[in-house]
């Protein structure tokens, strides 16, 4: 609202009244502060009290441009306004405005006249939810809490994406570093678990999962002595034992991490195999779930596929031969086979994101 000389006023706020009250009654958690615009002062101010009452931290605007010069002015969890405000503004701008703040707010839009239009602009503003009018408080407070929720939710999975991002970054580099014979390793073997995971019908949630592990499956080898790892020829046993152990200490490097436990746990068992005699746990068939089982093998792969310090690279032949002798051994009986009939066909290109699916 603006006064008469046209500066703007204080927003309206009849909550702190009803919050005095409210909290006589019950025993609030902490507050979400949550902005409501409505251009009908007795809406204004019932929609006001029922958030109030259930411990919001309320406050409240009557028109398109308060609502707006409101929202810049402090940061607010939650944004509650009439679809409609006068005889022209909608408040789903208010959704645009807010999605230029850093946080941006959740919005849920509420309406008496429900259209086809006012859904599409709001869904065009991208607008969390819309309440129908004259509105139900139960339903009203259980949709914001809800909504709440949800922008939670999404804020935790964007920081954890921050955090994966620095994880691809830097911990693949710094293995190459301390071990140059694997260098470029982790990146291929991304490639080729992601391309077999969705030949597999892998699902894009559990693929993207599968991407960070293969990027981090040899993270525990910062652990591992630089004179084993870059030891030029074959292991002694003592040493094999050494290097045996890099799943377990990657999986104890990544316990602190924020990030799905599927994570860690494909990690932690890229070098179990399909008989139970893999390490560190002997773990068997079906005990580590597909993509852990396609992880595996792409790992496998780039290593016999790769010229190292001890051995030069393998031809597809041998590598082929070898997926068909180990299914049901080492590998999966069903994946190898597959693998290996794609790398009889179409020898490297079988891991070729472009490459046409097999299966």
């Amino acid at each position: 609202m603006r006064t008469a000389d046209g500066a703007a006023s204080n927003p309206v706020d009849w909550s702190q009244q009803t919050r005095n009250s409210a909290t006589g009654n019950r025993n609030t958690q902490t507050s979400n502060r949550v902005l409501i615009v409505d251009d009908e002062p007795d809406v204004l101010r019932a929609l006001a009290q029922t958030l109030a009452h259930d411990g919001f931290d309320v406050s409240c605007a009557q028109s398109l441009a308060q609502g707006v010069e409101t929202l810049h002015s402090s940061p607010f969890d939650l944004v509650l306004t009439d679809l409609y405000l006068g005889p022209s503004d909608l408040g789903s701008k208010i959704a645009e405005s807010a999605q230029t703040l850093r946080p941006a707010p959740p919005v849920i839009v509420l309406t008496g006249k429900p259209s086809f239009d006012g859904a599409q602009a709001a869904i065009r503003h991208h607008v969390a939810d819309m309440v129908v009018k004259p509105v139900d408080p139960h339903n009203l407070l259980a949709t914001c809490r809800r909504v709440l929720q949800e922008a939670e939710l999404e804020r935790r999975n964007r920081e954890l994406e921050s955090v994966n991002e620095v994880l691809a970054s830097v911990i693949p580099r710094t293995i190459e570093i301390k071990d140059p014979t694997t260098s470029g390793h982790a990146a291929r073997v991304v490639g080729y678990t992601d391309t077999l995971a969705r030949r597999c019908g892998v699902s894009e949630e559990d693929r993207a999962s599968l991407r960070l592990a293969s990027l981090l499956h040899d993270v525990g080898k910062i652990g591992i002595p630089d004179s084993i790892l870059q030891k030029p020829g074959p292991l002694t046993p003592a040493e094999r034992e050494v290097i045996n152990t890099h799943p377990q200490m990657g999986y104890e490097v990544l316990r602190d991490v924020q990030m799905k436990e599927e994570i860690r746990l494909w990690v932690l068992q890229h070098h179990e195999r399909w008989d139970g005699k893999g390490y560190p746990n002997g773990l068997g068939g079906e005990e580590v779930t597909l993509p852990g089982r396609i992880l595996m093998l792409a790992e496998v792969y780039d290593a016999l596929a790769e010229a190292r310090s001890y051995k030069p690279a393998w031809p597809v032949e041998k590598i082929v031969a070898l997926f068909r002798e180990e299914a049901g051994g080492q590998f999966d009986p069903e994946l190898a086979p597959l693998v290996a009939d794609g790398l009889e066909q179409q020898g490297s290109r079988f891991f070729s994101p472009n490459a046409d699916l097999l299966f």
